[in-house]
């Protein structure tokens, strides 16, 4: 499908051209507070996304890790997007401008994602809900407490010794039979043990045979965690059994005494190579699999785009989708990418537009195809003409200061392919001509190769439909 048509399903002329009210909450990161935030789009209700309704920003309307951040460059002449969502395969982002057809961003329409979404194992990981999963053993309670020092959020996991000897507890998790799983966690002890701490993993095969696997931190490493501020563990390797159909996994530490505390939080368990960084569905790009503090959660990676062909001087929005979830989008807030009155000219291919000088507005011709035919006995000529007339056309001229501006316009020129002319809307050119130029004329100021630098560039050229940008179904 070629650009121009209404790729968005449900968006068609009519009821598109406009740029969707406000409602529901918007959605902000937090890292970049000042910035236009987002919101979800559900499908059900009408409105200007045909069928489409502001959701805002509950975690109820929020179908996986989800969002866009637009924020206009004015000095570079484009807006640039970090965009997410957790395991889509590839993204779909348009441009909405009220007045026209929403438009596929270039490059982006489809966006393949290639950073890997994250996925924590761990339930109940920092225990903000309270020690659903976690089940103390023998010689051990567990509780959720308050704690200034915690990770994430504002509670930890407390694990005390009711006797001297071994702690454990179960540990939250649906153990992967096709990966051995990563562990890292917050750890803080009241006294050194005299034994090691370890995660254990139970087996069961399909025939009830158990094994066990296992993977811990030895006593002597373990002093540097007591009365710390809950260090950061290194990660754990725990290894797959040889055969299993299910397994459970336990915390435990040797060797502590009478009322000894092992303090966790922020647990991170994942089935690929990680560097343990901790996450959970309440971070950012992060989304809960099922109830909160109480389901596996998924952290979508950050990419970013920049759109090239943005208007000048008018609120635009981006509308995002993925393939995998048709029931739901993203719309940005509204963004200005700003003139300060000066005019960028950009190649469906480069990756950067260029600052063009324009002598003046040319004057435009709108050929017709016609044709007067006088009629013999009759006093007026009959006129038979085409159904339109033509696009625009003229010739633009361009001013460059110095032989590296001139390069960059003639790199530009040189395979031609159309390039589009972005102009203040003051001028009346909405929001961009794309121009198929013909053949150029370049001239000195004084006539003065040698002494002169300054060029003008004669651009004869037609308003022509922009390059075809593959896009997906």
């Amino acid at each position: 499908m070629a650009i121009g048509t209404s790729p968005l399903g449900a968006i068609t002329p009519g009821g598109v051209g406009q740029v969707p009210s406000a409602g529901g909450g918007v959605l902000i990161d937090p890292s970049r507070p000042n910035l236009p935030g987002w919101r979800w789009l559900t499908q059900g209700s009408t409105g200007p996304l045909a069928g489409f309704a502001l959701a805002g920003g509950g975690a109820a309307d929020r179908p996986a890790a989800g969002g866009l951040v637009a924020f206009p460059d004015a000095d570079s002449g484009n807006v640039r997007i970090d965009t997410w969502w957790s395991g889509a395969p590839f993204l779909k982002i348009m441009r909405l401008v009220d007045g026209h057809d929403p438009m596929p961003v270039r490059a982006a329409f489809p966006l393949a994602v290639r950073t890997a979404t994250r996925t924590n194992r761990c339930t109940t990981p920092s225990l903000e809900a309270g020690t659903t999963g976690w089940l103390a053993g023998p010689n051990s309670t567990m509780n959720a407490v308050t704690d200034p020092a915690a990770q994430a959020g504002t509670k930890i996991g407390r694990l005390t010794a009711t006797a001297a000897g071994t702690v454990s507890t179960s540990v939250p998790v649906k153990l992967s039979l096709s990966a051995p799983m990563r562990i890292a966690l917050g750890l803080r002890l009241s006294a050194a043990p005299t034994g090691n701490l370890s995660f254990t993993a139970t087996w069961v095969d399909l025939f009830g045979v158990t094994s066990t696997t296992s993977v811990g931190i030895p006593a002597a490493a373990l002093a540097g965690y007591v009365d710390s501020t809950l260090g950061r563990t290194p990660v754990l390797l725990l290894p797959l059994p040889t055969a299993a159909a299910d397994g459970a996994l336990t915390l435990s530490v040797d060797g502590m005494p009478a009322g000894g505390r092992v303090d966790l939080d922020a647990v991170m368990i994942e089935d690929v190579a990680t560097d343990g960084s901790y996450f959970d569905g309440d971070v950012l790009h992060g989304a809960w699999q099922g109830t909160p503090h109480g389901s596996e959660s998924t952290l979508a990676g950050v990419q970013q785009i920049v759109d090239l062909e943005a208007p000048l001087d008018v609120p635009l929005r981006y509308v995002m989708t993925a393939p995998d979830q048709p029931s739901f989008r993203i719309v940005s807030e509204p963004v200005v990418l700003a003139s300060h009155r000066r005019l960028w000219l950009s190649h469906p291919s480069m990756t950067l537009p260029t600052l063009v000088n324009v002598e003046r507005e040319p004057k435009i011709t709108r050929p017709i195809v016609q044709v007067v035919m006088d009629v013999l006995g009759a006093p007026e000529p009959v006129v038979v003409s085409a159904a339109r007339r033509g696009s625009p056309r003229g010739n633009y001229t361009i001013w460059t200061s110095d032989f590296d501006e001139l390069g960059r316009l003639l790199a530009m020129l040189d395979d031609g392919s159309p390039l589009l002319l972005r102009m203040p809307a003051e001028l009346g050119h909405g929001p961009g001509e794309w121009l198929a130029l013909a053949d150029i004329d370049i001239e000195s100021l004084r006539g003065d190769a040698l002494e002169d630098s300054v060029r003008k560039t004669g651009l004869p050229f037609v308003v022509c439909r922009p390059p075809a940008i593959p896009v997906a179904a």
